[in-house]
């Protein structure tokens, strides 16, 4: 299939493409980012560019030198970029990938890159001419020329391709983008698809695209206006399996030996031997790339789940396992997988190795919960392919689909694929339909509960009885009784899934409300265990929204409840500190001041307050001084319930739009502080410890907020900021207590050398005058100087020209100057020439506008800027020689 007799390894092609670009064109090794971005909007790293775009962006500097290569590992399971439907079925397609890339942020771009490129597949790589086609972008001259001419590839191998194939980005609706130029294997006509094959017209597998090269050169607004960017960026990509392909001799990425020591070990556990049968070389392959794929993201920090990249990692597993069943594999069997990747890939992937016994952890549960449901599930499935399949339309309902996913954890990809083996459609826009209303339904662990749960939790605490919250005085409970289990808004009585509401008769878990997140912590019993993620209450039932972690869990059973103490504790102080917090409020700035709202989270407190000016920095000192000198007199805690009149008598602060009970419970810190309260709170305000106020803002006309951190928050708080001045200070070889002095004094003194320096410039320039002078030229009616003069900026241009000017008399004087990446142009015109029809604006726009700029001014006088250089000589030339 190909003349390349050098087999070269996966792994000797990483370390070529990585010692080319470092050793030989001086570029800076970048190591593999995750595959879970930093950016929530993206689901997975899908290109070795992302890890750059902020540097493409200019939102951030560029690495030091201006020039990159990495090799990324890579993800493509979910979203637009997914490949999974075609993964298995074609030769070359993965979920997970590793690409080799080098980037170029304002440095290099077309006529280093491409020879680059060809020099490193020909010369290292060694890969046959006659095997390889180019492809440009159809309006791209310059690639073409630079392939044709400076690379030597003949013109009937370079093809040129329209905005589909060859060109790249806007990544969203504005940004950077441009023309790219790819690099195509040819494996021969065995692999031809019809006697009109040919790359410029078929996408079939006879031909493979082994590298993009990427130039991004423009810039898209978002009314979709294209105009050339300032700096021009390289960013390339080759896929190392595919090159692998190429390199080991073989048509299939799955033969190569990157994978197929994965796919020989799945051979081996199925007892089927790979390309004996076409349908069951699909599921090898399958596996393969998929426990591959898992492997890597959990290693990464993913854990399967029924969200984002969670559901995508579970979906990926899921399908593997399915494929696992087709072959006749027992549950569990993927976790066994692993080995034989780390092994693989663990010299490159360091986090494999450290990760592996976490890896296999977590994957063997994932089957394990999965061969418990899917046997229920295939069934239910089977029954609705057959339904299905009697209808004329031959389709299964979203709803059905939905069902199978909310109740089973059939992913739909599954049912799809599932479905079609079966010739059967499914109504996906109805899945998706039916999955939004579900998640109208769901009740999520920080939001309120619906209307129409709450009719319900209503109905059950009528008929059962309000819960007993025993949670101010213990934090342990060991016979407690589960009283009901609702789940999607239907009370069940058995349940051994995932995501559950339970309601007990008493709790010690707090239950969110007056700005107290609620309790987290762990309910369980001899048959389950299930971790508290939120405690919210209706009325007055408490509902520990949960997470099922093992077994399952039953209608009247006893459990033992337990409350997370730790995040507890720092609960308990922050809502404390809110309390003194408007206590010191009132006394700095008056009792004007009232609560408008709060939140108290285990690592901040957060008080809204009524107020019509920002605080000063003096004030907000003040109220921290006033919290922490309560915090040391340790003033205990005292709890009473009473009448709201009796509270109200006794002076006690409360919210009066909230709506109270016959009885109240009011929180009262000595004289210091007594509010309506149902929270709760530390014994005594010495456990708090510290409190740093950390900001102070405005959310909206006449209303403040405040923030502060308290207890280990605070500690961490302080530390980190005393770490960060004690750098400075060891920066500049200064006690603490000296640094602000130290850059008072630094400053004063950058600022009086910027003016001695701006003085010798001043004095420079004086001093290039006279012999600049002399470069004028006799025109008719006085004198003519055009100059480029580069290193000075527009300032000292500009006073440089009035000296010359002033000097020559009646002249026509401009100036160029290159500083900095920018190009300015200042012309000066007397009187005499102005007359004649001589416009000094005119002029700077004209050699700005060949420089891509643009300026004007008054026809005496003008400046103007530009970016590039390129064609300022020539510009000035021609300017001198029409007015010579």
């Amino acid at each position: 299939m190909n003349s390349n007799k050098v087999v070269i390894s996966g792994k000797e092609i990483r370390k070529k493409f990585i010692e080319f670009f470092s050793e030989k064109h001086g570029h800076r090794v970048v190591k593999s980012s995750s595959l879970i971005p930093d950016n929530p909007t993206v689901l997975l790293t899908t290109a070795g560019m992302l890890q750059f775009v902020p540097i493409f962006l200019g939102y951030e500097k560029p690495t030091d030198p201006p020039r990159a290569v990495s090799v990324q590992k890579c993800a493509r399971a979910g979203g637009k970029d997914s490949d999974i439907e075609n993964v298995g079925r074609t030769p070359r397609h993965h979920t997970f990938f590793e690409m080799l890339g080098n980037f170029s942020f304002g440095d290099y771009f077309k006529s280093e890159i491409i020879p680059w490129a060809w020099e490193f597949i020909t010369e290292d790589l060694k890969l046959d001419k006659s095997s390889l086609w180019i492809t440009v972008y159809e309006t791209d001259d310059e690639a073409f020329a630079i392939w044709r001419d400076k690379v030597g590839v003949s013109e009937d191998r370079i093809i040129r391709k329209g905005k589909k194939d060859n060109f790249w980005g806007p990544p969203g609706p504005s940004g950077p983008c441009g023309p790219c130029s790819e690099i195509h294997f040819d494996f021969g006509e065995q692999y031809s698809c019809g006697p009109d094959c040919h790359i410029s017209n078929c996408e079939c597998d006879r031909f493979v695209e082994i590298w993009n090269l990427v130039f991004m050169e423009l810039n898209q607004d978002e009314e979709g206006k294209i105009t050339p960017l300032e700096k021009k960026n390289v960013d390339t990509g080759m896929g190392l399996e595919r090159i692998t392909m190429v390199m080991n001799g073989v048509a299939s990425t799955f033969e190569t030996d990157l994978l197929l020591p994965i796919l020989q070990q799945v051979a081996q556990m199925s007892g089927k031997t790979y390309k004996e049968n076409p349908k069951t070389d699909i599921s090898l392959r399958i596996i393969t790339d998929h426990a591959r794929c898992v492997t890597f993201l959990i290693a990464d920090g993913l854990k399967p789940g029924n969200e984002g990249r969670n559901y995508v990692l579970r979906m990926i597993l899921r399908r593997a396992l399915r494929h696992g069943k087709l072959l006749g594999i027992e549950l569990p069997f993927l976790h066994n997988l692993v080995d034989v990747i780390v092994e693989n890939y663990g010299e490159a992937y360091p986090e494999l190795v450290e990760n592996k016994d976490k890896i296999k952890d977590i994957v063997k549960k994932e089957e394990e919960r999965f061969r418990q449901t899917i046997e229920r599930g295939e069934g239910l499935l089977n029954e609705i392919i057959a339904t299905a399949q009697k209808q004329e339309s031959k389709v299964i309902s979203g709803e059905d689909a939905f069902k199978l996913y909310d109740t089973f954890g059939f992913p739909l990809e599954l049912t799809v694929e599932i479905a079609d083996e079966q010739g059967v459609a499914v109504d996906v826009q109805g899945y998706t339909k039916a999955m939004a209303e579900q998640k109208e339904r769901a009740k999520s662990a920080h939001q309120a509960v619906s209307l129409t749960d709450k009719l319900l939790y209503v109905e059950i605490m009528n008929k059962l009885g309000q819960t007993d919250f025993i949670g101010y005085n213990q934090l342990k409970s060991d016979n407690n009784k589960v009283i009901a289990l609702v789940e999607n808004g239907k009370q069940i009585e058995v349940f051994e899934e995932e995501y559950i509401d339970i309601i007990l008769d008493k709790t010690p878990f707090y239950a969110e409300s007056g700005g107290q997140v609620g309790d987290t912590g762990i309910i369980k019993s001899d048959n389950f265990e299930a971790k508290v993620i939120n405690t919210v209450k209706v009325e007055g039932l408490f509902i520990h929204k949960a997470q099922v972690l093992a077994g399952k869990i039953s209608v009247g059973e006893v459990i033992n409840a337990e409350v997370d103490e730790a995040r507890r504790k720092e609960i308990t102080i922050h809502h404390t500190t809110a309390h003194l917090m408007q206590s010191a409020l009132r006394k700095v700035l008056g009792d004007g001041v009232a609560q408008a709202g709060s939140m108290v989270e285990p690592d901040r407190t957060r008080f809204d307050f009524s107020f019509d000016r920002g605080m000063t920095p003096d004030e907000i000192k003040q109220v921290e001084q006033l919290i922490n000198g309560w915090i040391c007199d340790n003033i205990q805690r005292e709890t009473a319930e009473m009448s709201i009149d009796e509270a109200k008598q006794a002076g006690a602060i409360a919210l009066f739009d909230e709506k109270y009970g016959d009885k109240v419970r009011v929180v009262s810190l000595g004289e210091v502080s007594k509010e309506l309260c149902g929270g709760t709170h530390a014994c005594s305000t010495g456990d708090i410890r510290v409190c740093k106020i950390t900001s102070e803002s405005a959310i909206a006309a006449g209303t403040r907020r405040i923030e502060a951190v308290c207890g280990n928050e605070a500690v961490k708080y302080l530390n980190s900021h005393s770490e960060e001045l004690e750098k400075i200070a060891k920066s500049m070889k200064a006690p603490t207590t000296e640094v602000f002095a130290r850059i008072q004094k630094m400053t004063d003194d950058i600022r009086q050398m910027q003016k001695k320096l701006k003085d010798l410039e001043a004095e420079l320039a004086a001093g290039k005058v006279s012999d600049v002078a002399k470069n004028a030229i006799d025109i008719d009616g006085g004198k003519l100087l055009v100059e480029r003069i580069d290193g000075l900026n527009a300032d000292l241009l500009k006073q440089t020209v009035e000296q010359i000017a002033d000097k020559l008399g009646e002249s026509i004087v401009v100036f160029a100057s290159v500083n900095e990446d920018k190009i300015s142009i200042i012309a000066k015109v007397s009187n005499d020439f102005m007359t004649k029809g001589i416009n000094a604006g005119k002029i700077v726009n004209e050699v700005a506008s060949d420089c891509g700029g643009k300026g004007g001014g008054r026809p005496n006088f003008a400046q103007a800027g530009a970016k590039d250089p390129t064609n300022l000589d020539k510009a000035l030339l021609y300017l001198k020689s029409t007015l010579a």
